[in-house]
């Protein structure tokens, strides 16, 4: 079974987060044959279309969230948690956590999600500038997620 490991995001200030921590895994040693890594511009509902695919046997979702958290506070959920989770998940009006919740509540198995996410400090700014804080987390993300790959059965 195949990884698939989705940097969710939008062009704009910190929620790049998760595209940039899902194209530094890209520039890994990684295997393209077990190991998909793509990148989806504020899915909202879409993500279902993820969940629903059976050819993963895992899924890593990366994103910004907003927690009220310190800024670069990592988050670490399995499917569960997300679906239980009472905070914004995501700096999406749709995010990561009701899509999840929607997913469960249809019977979609999601037992094999991974949310990896961290605290963003400009969630809700049109400019492209990514907080000091957020740039810091990209590469340690990244080789965390890395790591977890690595160690599993993927």
């Amino acid at each position: 079974m195949k990884t698939l490991i989705l940097g969710i995001g939008s062009p704009f200030g910190d929620d790049q987060f998760g595209w940039l921590v899902a194209q530094k895994i890209k520039e890994m040693d990684i295997d393209p044959q077990s190991i998909i890594i793509e990148v989806t511009d504020r899915p909202g509902l879409n993500l279902l279309q993820y969940l629903e695919d059976s050819h993963y046997g895992k899924i890593i979702l990366i994103d910004t969230v907003n927690a009220n958290e310190t800024p670069g506070k990592h988050f670490y959920l399995n499917a569960d948690q997300i679906s239980q989770f009472t905070g914004f998940l995501s700096s999406h009006n749709i995010g990561v956590a009701p899509s999840i919740a929607l997913a469960k509540a249809l019977g979609i198995h999601i037992a094999h999600i991974q949310f990896y996410g961290v605290q963003g400090k400009y969630l809700y700014t049109k400019s492209e500038k990514i907080s000091t804080e957020i740039q810091e987390q990209c590469d340690i993300m990244a080789e965390e997620i890395y790591k977890a790959i690595a160690n599993s059965d993927c």
